[in-house]
């Protein structure tokens, strides 16, 4: 299970990544990934620290689809998603 979440972390930082170098992204994958980090966030404890890090990453993967955000928005959540999702597989 810790292996699949973590996979799907690093999918969304790699995501957030693309987002940041300007690569277009289907718009499916721009609106399945916060149904996925929501769904992920509301299976466990919300209040984890890590639950409210998939819902805030997931709200700005919404609002990348309506605005343009800076760089640095996108790569801070995207760093620590990519953390989190590497040590999701190494505790696995």
């Amino acid at each position: 299970m810790m292996l699949v979440l973590g996979l799907v972390d690093i999918f969304v930082a790699f995501a957030l990544f693309s987002k940041i170098f300007g690569v277009i992204l289907p718009l499916g994958v721009v609106i399945g990934l916060p149904i996925v980090l929501f769904f992920k966030a509301f299976m466990f404890n919300i209040y984890d620290p890590g639950s409210i890090q998939d819902v805030i990453v997931a709200l700005l993967i919404i609002l990348t689809i309506f605005l343009t955000l800076p760089w640095w928005l996108l790569l801070i959540p995207a760093l620590f998603v990519l953390v989190k999702g590497l040590f999701s597989i190494i505790s696995f």
